[in-house]
């Protein structure tokens, strides 16, 4: 299969039929996917989640159509609290079909947070996952059999995961969202997104980001 056909079943794929819902959609397609696509998303999770606790608190984990990926996991460690974070050098699905994984390098950090600031990560998160609800998706197939669900364009397809009490991971995904359409879940994206630089980026701090996520609790609890 040519690269331009691999790249538009990815692109098709991503969107996953997202709608203008504004809430996250739980993520049960995995499964239904094969070939490449399985591929892709079987490498691309667990590199991106390398060092992170299997049994995710608040994990974020966003895949650009186009650019490198990156996640994060807010954790404790011996008693403090931390921000984990990786980056892909570059996008993994171009580097999948053109045979060099190898040339992929995690750029990693790791940022200590205030406690106020992990529980209510853990908070918002457990939220989401309660809050998300399934939209009704048109599977398709497209001409080599890959699974195309949707279609759309450039974008970033972000997800959410945590564990609930009796140790099941949650997850949940939007595709990005419109700030006009969807504002719970563009300030959410806006608020993982700073975490994620958090510690890199002098203008990002704890104060803002734990008043903003305190109001996006807030907000989602109307």
């Amino acid at each position: 299969m040519k690269l331009p056909a691999l790249i538009l079943g990815f692109l098709l794929t991503t969107i996953s039929c997202f709608g203008q819902n504004d809430h996250l959609e739980p993520v049960k397609y995995l499964d239904r996917i094969s070939g490449v696509l399985k591929e892709y998303y079987g490498k691309v999770f667990p590199l991106l989640h390398t060092g992170f606790s299997e049994k995710p608190y608040a994990r974020y984990t966003s895949r650009p159509s186009f650019s490198a990926e990156y996640a994060f996991s807010v954790e404790e460690i011996g008693g403090k609290f931390y921000v984990l974070s990786n980056r892909l050098s570059e996008n993994y699905w171009y580097v999948v079909f053109q045979n060099k994984q190898k040339s992929v390098q995690i750029k990693s950090a790791k940022t200590e947070i205030n406690q106020d600031l992990y529980r209510d990560m853990g908070v918002l998160f457990q939220l989401l996952a309660e809050q998300a609800k399934e939209k009704e998706r048109e599977i398709r197939k497209g001409p080599n059999g890959e699974i195309l669900v949707g279609l759309g364009t450039d974008g970033t397809t972000y997800t959410f995961s945590s564990t609930d009490k009796d140790g099941a991971i949650n997850s949940g995904e939007t595709w990005s969202p419109h700030p006009s359409s969807q504002p719970l879940l563009s300030r959410l994206v806006k608020v993982c997104d700073d975490l994620s630089l958090l510690g890199t980026n002098d203008a990002i701090s704890q104060s803002e980001i734990l008043k903003s996520v305190a109001a996006l609790i807030t907000d989602l609890r109307k």
